[in-house]
């Protein structure tokens, strides 16, 4: 399947800035038009979040009277906070993310009144290191420079976890919070030893970074796996096939989570059934933007928390 192309997202999906996203998560009024404005929260340039949503977006002014945009941000954590604030009108975060979010647990300070739009695909914890490097597990990284992430962003929230599963903590490594385009980056320039992606395959940063010099992903063993998903259990045992990434030849054992396109338990329930129909009545179009649309109807009812009564009437009448 064809990659969305950034460059193109960018023409047709003007991004707000964080002072302007408030306006537009309800209906203009000044202008006197009763078009809805919807945005999108999506992550970093160099992950799937942002092609995705941008597709979404895509797919949502095509199919209804609607104005979407998709907006670059920091990822699950601050997106289950601008939903939740309503700040945004939906946008895709990691499930133990907003597990914790709508608990008001880990970071969060309060429970935030989160619902599942729907469960849409698998991250893969990806943990790229130099082709030469002695690191095998997380267990290696001790005293080494690793980038867990964005700041607040899923991935350093799966990093810092799966970094205390094997008894380290940021006390025991030097840390360095860079986003997925940043780390690759800093890997190419030998500023860093490892950098974790909790992404979709294939990522974007890391197809370019391994295009360029020679790295390779940390196969986790079966063993910790299956620990790890015995007490963990948003977690599953996931796999990257052979040849998903230059020079990868064997398939490639991590954890997984489930991705939500989550929403504020408030949306119009009418508005989210539109939505949701929308969309997966053009997943063909969405899987030309990223193959992780195939997923989608697998993983619908997967989410952490419940699904909005918006498009669980949808999916429970049509799929």
């Amino acid at each position: 399947m064809p990659m969305y192309n950034g460059n193109h997202a960018i023409r047709r999906h003007v991004l707000k800035s964080a002072a302007t996203i408030g306006a537009l998560t309800g209906i203009a009024g000044c202008t006197g038009s009763s078009q809805k404005f919807l945005t999108i929260g999506t992550g970093g340039t160099g992950g799937v979040y942002y092609p995705l949503g941008g597709g979404i977006a895509d797919i949502l002014n095509q199919e209804l009277d609607i104005n979407a945009t998709a907006e670059s941000t920091g990822a699950s954590a601050e997106n289950s906070r601008l939903v939740g604030n309503k700040k945004m009108k939906m946008a895709l975060a990691l499930g133990n993310t907003v597990q914790l979010a709508a608990n008001g647990e880990g970071q969060f300070d309060n429970a935030l009144p989160l619902k599942s739009a729907f469960g849409a695909y698998i991250n893969h914890t990806q943990v790229v290191v130099p082709e030469n490097s002695d690191i095998e597990t997380l267990g290696d990284l001790e005293g080494l420079n690793v980038s867990v992430g964005a700041p607040g962003s899923g991935t350093e929230m799966i990093a810092k976890e799966l970094l205390g599963w094997y008894g380290l903590s940021y006390d025991n490594i030097n840390v360095e919070r860079l986003s997925f385009s940043e780390t690759s980056g800093a890997l190419q320039d030998n500023n860093i030893d490892a950098g974790f992606w909790s992404v979709a395959y294939p990522a974007s940063s890391i197809e370019e970074l391994a295009s360029q010099r020679d790295v390779r992903l940390l196969d986790f063993p079966k063993e910790d796996l299956e620990e790890i998903t015995g007490e963990l259990p948003y977690y599953s045992v996931a796999k990257i096939p052979a040849g998903t990434y230059p020079g990868q030849d064997e398939d490639i054992s991590n954890p997984g989570v489930t991705n939500t396109m989550i929403v504020h338990e408030d949306m119009d329930e009418k508005l989210l059934s539109d939505v949701v129909e929308a969309i997966f009545t053009n997943l063909g179009e969405l899987e030309e933007v990223h193959q992780v649309a195939k997923q989608f109807k697998e993983t619908v009812y997967d989410g952490p928390v419940e699904l909005h009564p918006g498009a669980k009437d949808y999916f429970d009448n049509n799929l």
